[in-house]
């Protein structure tokens, strides 16, 4: 059966979740106004507008600068719950110590041109060798033991290649039982490793308990991979024109590219549906 391209008349929205690169924004751009104003007008009709993403909180700066009064942000796939509002950590599920140096171990034992990078909630550091996108904001570290004072709450992995997608499959079987593996990218060669059992779809769960929302009233938008667990445990899982195929075969409904602004398209006629309160 073929996904909707409009949201079902008889959808009772309660919270709206979206992840942003490649869903709110493309390429760094700045979010459209279309998209903010119905960001907004969600809002202001009592429905809670919440961003899921691959992120770390450092790179949130630019989307508080365009929306201040988003509230709650689920970032880094899952692993830390920040304030938009307040600038603060809500909750947080880092990998402990002796977790990072296995995994390390691990991938590096199959893979020994392997070079990692950890997020964490005091920013980013990375191995020697780790192309980073911000090597300003990156520290080099030597050695494992130089992150045992920092939370760990992502890692990342690249070998110098470019496809995202084939790293994920040759790593996978690795780390699956320590971690969950993701990506954010097709191409730039990275793999995204969480806490096992963290995932966008689980943490976000906790903030729609938190704010009284069954999870059938949830409309999720997304394009990558690593959005696939929230589009699938959302009432209604809304995958971008431009997301992989994957994620489209697997949504509820695909809405217009994010470069057209399919996000507040497709939020605009469920909006339209919502009876007055």
């Amino acid at each position: 059966m073929s996904a909707l391209t409009s949201p079902p008349p008889d959808f009772d929205l309660g919270l709206v979740a979206s992840d942003i690169d490649g869903t709110l924004l493309l390429d760094w751009q700045p979010i459209s106004q279309v998209t903010i104003d119905a960001i907004h007008r969600c809002q202001r009709m009592g429905i809670p507008f919440v961003l899921v993403t691959g992120r770390p909180i450092r790179w949130l700066a630019a989307i508080a600068e365009q929306i201040p009064d988003l509230g709650r942000v689920v970032c880094l796939n899952g692993a830390v719950v920040y304030d938009i509002a307040t600038d603060t950590v809500v909750d947080a599920h880092p990998l402990e110590q002796a977790g990072v140096e296995e995994i390390v171990a691990a991938i590096g034992a199959a893979h020994p041109e392997a070079r990692f990078a950890f997020e964490t909630l005091t920013g980013l550091y990375v191995q020697d060798g780790f192309a980073s996108r911000s090597p300003h904001e990156a520290t080099v570290i030597g050695d494992l033991g130089e992150l045992a004072d920092t939370d760990v709450v992502k890692i990342l992995v690249s070998l110098g290649t470019t496809d995202s997608e084939a790293l994920h499959d040759l790593l996978g079987p690795i780390v699956t039982r320590s971690c969950h593996a993701s990506f954010s990218d097709p191409d730039n060669g990275l793999v995204e490793l969480a806490p096992a059992g963290i995932t966008k779809a689980k943490t976000l769960e906790s903030v729609c308990d938190h704010l009284g929302v069954g999870r059938d009233r949830v409309m999720a938008f997304g394009d990558m991979p690593n959005d696939l667990e929230m589009l699938t445990w959302a009432g209604l899982g809304v995958a971008m024109g431009n997301a992989l195929d994957v994620v489209k075969d697997t949504a509820d409904a695909v809405t217009d590219p994010v470069d057209d602004d399919g996000v507040a398209h497709f939020l605009n006629a469920a909006l339209d549906a919502v009876p007055s309160r």
